[in-house]
């Protein structure tokens, strides 16, 4: 964030007050202008700031995206802040760092790093980024795409929703909270039309901390994952797991 700008405003202002007379009404207009404008650079200041935290927000998950890709799981574990969580499909609730990286690992048990033959690409698609009015949390929902497969013996589709919470700290973006919902997963022969896995249950060698906040069924079932948003037209809320609901709340048409 750029230094406060100079309080133009308040110096004439005191400049004035060591006059014996009251300000002019060109003086007046003047101050009024000036004000104004300090007000517009403000604005355009925090909408600058707002925006730098949206690029840094959608980089922030690409990259981690791509170090999932490569089973760099200790590039992962330190994208999260300290007391960050991470909850992926069914495997249960994982909380802090140190646990984050525990999960990450486990997911190539004495493997860190890519591995011949094996191929995991981890693509985020269509983020919705919401940065909080102060500027230190904030949402990110975005799409999973997932190209699974070990050389002659598998491969998988896979696809999801990550629903995301943010921390910045210091002035770095961190991740608070990792979301991942199951929409489906299936093998490459059979494909989505044929074939889905139910929802992947917690890992023997190393249960959770909780149990998954949501509970659900993946594809074929019907199942949307919670907005942390508004419909930005109608202002109406989540409403899917009730398809009865109607939001009360809802701004009336004219």
């Amino acid at each position: 964030m750029s230094k406060p700008i100079l309080p133009i405003v308040g110096c004439l202002a005191l400049t004035c007050a060591a006059c014996d007379s009251a300000p002019s009404a060109k003086e007046t207009e003047t101050l009024a202008a000036i004000a104004e404008l300090e007000n517009a650079v403000a604005d355009a200041q925090r909408e600058v700031a707002r925006l730098k935290d949206v690029d840094e927000l959608e980089n922030l998950a690409g990259i981690y995206g791509h170090y999932v890709d490569k089973s760099r799981h200790d590039d992962v574990a330190d994208l999260f802040a300290p007391e960050g969580v991470v909850e992926i499909l069914g495997r249960g609730v994982f909380i802090g760092q140190d646990r984050v990286r525990e999960y990450m690992r486990n997911l190539t048990p004495g493997n860190i790093g890519p591995r011949e033959g094996s191929l995991f690409n981890h693509m985020h698609e269509q983020p919705v980024v919401h940065v909080s009015p102060d500027g230190d949390t904030a949402h990110v929902r975005s799409r999973l795409f997932v190209m699974f497969g070990v050389m002659n013996t598998s491969a998988q589709w896979g696809d999801g929703i990550y629903e995301n919470v943010f921390v910045k700290q210091d002035g770095v973006w961190k991740l608070d909270y990792l979301h991942a919902y199951q929409t489906f997963y299936t093998n490459y022969e059979d494909g989505w039309a044929k074939k889905a896995s139910a929802i992947f249950a917690p890992y023997e060698r190393l249960p959770p901390d909780r149990p998954q906040s949501v509970p659900y069924a993946p594809y074929p079932a019907a199942f949307v994952p919670p907005f942390h948003y508004r419909n930005p037209v109608s202002g109406r809320a989540d409403h899917y797991k009730d398809p009865t609901w109607q939001d009360l709340q809802a701004p009336a048409r004219p």
